[in-house]
Formats: structure tokens, C-alpha cells, sequence
């Protein structure tokens, strides 16, 4: 019996060996001699992957706020081949590139398509290890099946998306751009757009998870597109970028990505099959066969799909801006795209009208709630009474913070009116309104003060006559409430306002040079500020009579 029991393991044993012995040489293995990014992780003890939060099941919060997900679940493979320990840090469509470009992130494994323009700003690495394409997703009343029957009207987007330039140029719709999915998802609940667009992969997960009767997802897939896992521009030739595509083959070759499909509930999709079926051929050594990358280039098949095609210049930028860049690094070639460069004249016309309204608004509120306050302040019972209301506002109006008001305003009270068909208040609009309330409260209180302290000095002056002096005395503070609320005009893109900043930030997630536009946004607004203290100044030797 014993002897019958030591041939059947002994058979087992060499049945499976050869498998076992495949495992083990097609492991990936840390350099014996590591350099860069891949030296300092070890050194630190701790791998640092940006990841999604807001896209699950791929990237998520769990009830403990822990993030967790087919994608993480990736990261903590990497780490633990590594060694190392494992930190997850949450990123946004928006600043993954330069987040791993910057170091804040040592790799980025977060939903990111893999586009010609993104191969550009950031170590994209081959193969892919995912896919998906876009669809929209809308009420079922609207019944729109194909894109071109969205053409001219609002579709919710989400800023960093590598599809938005294409949905907007090549299919005419009218994006709606908001800073996070949550955002715009609520814009899409409250009538704002008539769908919203987004990855078919994620966007599926979310209706089978929260299936909402009135919504639909709609038929037509376009732009299918691979994903990739990112490292720093710098990093993509190293041992590290080496390393983590290894480990992305490995992955393909073991059927550990489609593992996590049938964890998360995902389902298995043919792109993954079929990689895992190119990488998993061996030869008689146990070794790859086909997808072998010391023979060199990989076949097609073992990388996936091709990136997203790079939207094709009509024509090259002129050759000065070529020779600026070089020289001085300052590249100003995005100014030589038609739809950049629009999309920046338009940025820059809404935040200088925002901030003239702003400005003007918040002045009107100051001036008006102050002299109501002034007037009413010494009529006794009534008049406290009918200064309640006005308490109230702008106790409200200076306390709450305007990206508050604005969501509750846009979404809430904007949105109910939207579906009531009665009117729907634009984003332009109620950013107006909420930055001058905002600003115009402080400028009530300080208006308020300063009447009082001119009444106590002419006390037979009527309330209007004092209005001139108080401002001289209340001047430094109002300006500096003005000041501020012009600084807060990038808030208005959480309701889809696309001012300057978010602009910029468009521009920059689709390649534009990160120094150039951020030291061109700091410029801008410096010179600005100067302007709307060059006004305030004039606009006080105007009221004390001083030609100078």
C-alpha cells in the first residue's frame, strides 16, 4: 500500500513539474543591480502607485475608506514581488501624468488610456494590460442610440479624458467638462446634459451595481482604446520601467488579470483572452515562445491594441516656436492648434467677465446691504426685524464655502428648476451670483462698520451722503475681498464652467507643457491683480476728488 501511495506522488510529482519548473523561470526577477526609480523604491521600502478612487470596480473606497479594486490588487502583486511594502495614493484623470512625472507617485496604474499624446508626456509601458472603449449614458426618455444623434448638445465629460478632444471635434457634441466622475454623474441626474459620456468597461459595472430604471447605456462603442500602467517620462527605458512591463507579461502569461476579473465580478473580457493566450505559448524549455522579449520586438499580438491616434495637425507650427522651445524651453506650439488656442480665448474671456461681474456684483451687495443696515439699524423693533432677513444672507452667504453654495445652487436648486422645465440657470450665471454674494457679504459687514464710524462723526448727514466717506475708510478691506473672489474664480469650474484654470488643465492633461502653463496661469493672474488694484485706486481718487 505504502509503495502503491510513493508511485502515485511520484507520478503527480513528475506530471506537473514541468509545469511548476514553467512557473518558476517565467517569474520575473529584480536586476541583480537596480538603477534609478527601481534603486530608490528598494531603498525606501515602499512602493508609491496612483490610483483611481472613483472607478470601480478597478479603482474604489470600501466602507473603512480603504481604496481597493481590480487595480490595486495589481500594485499590491508588484509590491510583494518586490519586496517592498505598499502605499495608494488616489489620482484623478487629470493630474496622474504629472503626478508619476513629478515623483509624487512611483507608477500609475489608474483606468488610463494609452494614447500617441500621452506617450509623449509620460513612460507608457507595453504591453497593455486592459481596454475599453466610450459610450454614453442617458435618460431613457431621450433615446438617443448613436453619437451622431448627439451632435450640437451638452454631453457630460470628465476633465482628462483622452476622448474628449475627439467626441468634441469629430462628433460635434457640446462637452460639459466637470472635475470628477461624481460631478459629473449629478450633472447628468439634474438634467444638465442629455447623456454622459464615459468608458463602456466602468460605466457597465456602475449600472449593473446601481441600476437606475430611467438611464441607459447607450449601443454605439466608439474609440476603443488599450490601458496603460505609466512610470515617470525618464523612467520608461530603466530597470524599473523594464521591470514593471515584465511584470505586466507575467500577468498576461499566468491569467492573473483575468483572475481579478472573476474577483471583482467583472466577467472576462476576449481583449485579456487573447494576450493571454499569445503570452501563456511556451516552448519546450517551459520558456515564452511567441512572446519572447529577448529576441527582441514583440509581435503585435503580445502588446494589444495600438495607442489612440494623435489628432493630426493640419499644419506644422512655424519654426520660431520650434527654436523658442529649444533655446529657452517655453513651448508655445499648443497656441498654434485652432481648438486649443480657442478653447484658451474662451477660458481667458470667462474668467476676466466672471471676475468684472464678481467684482461689480460683489460691490453692489456690499453697498446696498450695508446702507439698508445703516438705515434700518436705529429703527428700533421693526427695523431689526426687517434686517433680519439681511442678517441671515449674509451670515449664510460668509460663512458657507462658495464651492458649497455653488454645488448646492448648480445641482440642487439648478437642477430642480431644470426638470421642472421652468428655467435653467446657467453655470456662468450661478458662479456669478455666488461670488458676488460671497464677497459681497464680507463687503456688507465692512460697509456696515464704516458707515457707523462716519454717522458717529456727522451724525445730521442722511445715510447717502456718508456712503463716499465710508468707502474711503472701508477701501483696503473691499479690495481685498475683490481681490480674493478673483482668485476664486477657478471654483467655478467644479459646475462645469471652463474659466482659465480648468482650461489649462485640459490643455495640459492632452499634452501641453506643464512649466509653460503654469508659469503663464501665474503671470496672467499677477497681472491681473494689478489691474483690479490699479482700478480700485482710481476709482478712489475719483470719489475724493484727486485728479492724480
Amino acid at each position: 500500500m505504502i509503495r502503491l501511495l510513493v508511485c502515485f506522488f511520484l507520478c503527480v510529482f513528475c506530471l506537473f513539474s514541468p509545469a511548476l519548473a514553467q512557473r518558476d523561470r517565467s517569474a520575473v526577477v529584480l536586476p541583480e543591480q537596480p538603477d534609478g526609480r527601481l534603486a530608490h523604491i528598494l531603498r525606501r521600502g515602499t512602493l508609491i502607485v496612483g490610483v483611481k478612487t472613483d472607478y470601480p470596480p478597478w479603482g474604489t473606497l470600501d466602507a473603512q475608506g480603504n481604496i481597493i479594486g481590480l487595480e490595486p490588487d495589481l500594485a499590491r502583486a508588484l509590491a510583494d514581488r518586490m519586496g517592498v511594502g505598499l502605499e495608494l495614493v488616489a489620482v484623478t484623470a487629470s493630474n496622474r501624468l504629472s503626478r508619476v512625472n513629478q515623483g509624487v507617485v512611483d507608477v500609475v496604474i489608474a483606468t488610463m488610456g494609452d494614447t500617441v499624446t500621452r506617450r509623449a508626456q509620460a513612460g507608457l509601458l507595453e504591453p497593455s494590460y486592459y481596454s475599453s472603449g466610450v459610450v454614453a449614458y442617458g435618460p431613457i426618455n431621450r433615446d438617443y442610440q448613436t453619437w451622431e444623434e448627439l451632435r450640437d448638445l451638452p454631453v457630460c465629460m470628465t476633465q482628462g479624458s483622452y476622448y474628449n478632444r475627439t467626441l468634441e471635434e469629430t462628433y460635434g457634441v457640446d462637452g460639459k467638462y466637470f472635475p470628477a466622475n461624481r460631478e459629473a454623474k449629478m450633472a447628468l441626474s439634474f438634467g444638465r446634459c442629455v447623456g454622459w459620456a464615459f468608458d463602456d468597461t466602468a460605466l457597465v459595472q456602475r449600472v449593473l451595481a446601481n441600476p437606475e430604471t430611467n438611464y441607459s447605456v447607450m449601443e454605439d462603442r466608439i474609440l476603443v482604446t488599450p490601458w496603460a500602467i505609466a512610470v515617470a517620462s525618464a523612467e520608461r527605458d530603466t530597470s524599473w520601467g523594464r521591470f514593471v512591463s515584465a511584470m505586466i507579461g507575467e500577468w498576461h502569461a499566468t491569467g492573473y488579470i483575468l483572475d481579478l476579473e472573476r474577483k471583482w465580478n467583472i466577467g472576462e473580457s476576449a481583449y485579456l483572452q487573447l494576450l493571454n493566450a499569445a503570452w501563456a505559448q511556451t516552448g519546450p524549455d517551459g520558456k515564452p515562445s511567441f512572446c519572447d522579449a529577448s529576441q527582441g520586438t514583440l509581435p503585435a499580438e503580445c502588446l494589444g491594441a495600438p495607442p489612440f491616434p494623435q489628432i493630426a495637425e493640419k499644419e506644422p507650427p512655424p519654426a520660431w516656436m520650434d527654436t523658442l522651445r529649444s533655446k529657452t524651453g517655453v513651448d508655445l506650439r499648443v497656441f498654434h492648434d485652432a481648438y486649443s488656442r480657442g478653447r484658451l480665448i474662451r477660458g481667458l474671456g470667462l474668467t476676466l467677465a466672471l471676475s468684472a461681474v464678481a467684482i461689480v456684483g460683489a460691490l453692489a451687495v456690499g453697498l446696498s446691504l450695508g446702507v439698508m443696515d445703516a438705515a434700518l439699524n436705529r429703527r428700533g423693533f421693526w427695523g431689526q426685524l426687517l434686517l433680519l432677513p439681511q442678517k441671515v444672507l449674509v451670515t449664510i452667504a460668509r460663512m458657507t464655502p462658495p464651492i458649497l453654495q455653488m454645488y448646492i445652487v448648480f445641482f440642487g436648486l439648478g437642477g430642480v428648476l431644470a426638470q421642472s422645465s421652468l428655467i435653467t440657470p446657467g453655470a456662468f450665471a450661478t458662479a456669478a451670483v455666488i461670488l458676488s454674494l460671497y464677497a459681497g457679504s464680507t463687503n456688507t459687514v465692512l460697509m456696515s462698520h464704516a458707515l457707523a464710524q462716519e454717522r458717529g462723526i456727522h451724525p445730521e448727514k442722511n445715510v447717502w451722503t456718508l456712503v463716499p466717506g465710508a468707502f474711503i475708510r472701508a477701501f483696503d478691506g473691499l479690495v481685498a475681498a475683490c481681490v480674493n473672489i478673483v482668485k476664486a474664480a477657478g471654483m467655478a469650474s467644479a459646475i462645469a464652467l471652463t474659466e482659465l484654470v480648468s482650461t489649462v488643465n485640459l490643455i495640459v492633461s492632452e499634452g501641453g507643457d506643464v512649466s509653460t502653463f503654469m508659469n503663464g496661469l501665474l503671470i496672467f493672474y499677477f497681472l491681473l491683480m494689478l489691474g483690479v488694484l490699479w482700478l480700485f485706486r482710481r476709482a478712489k481718487r475719483w470719489i475724493i476728488g484727486d485728479p492724480q
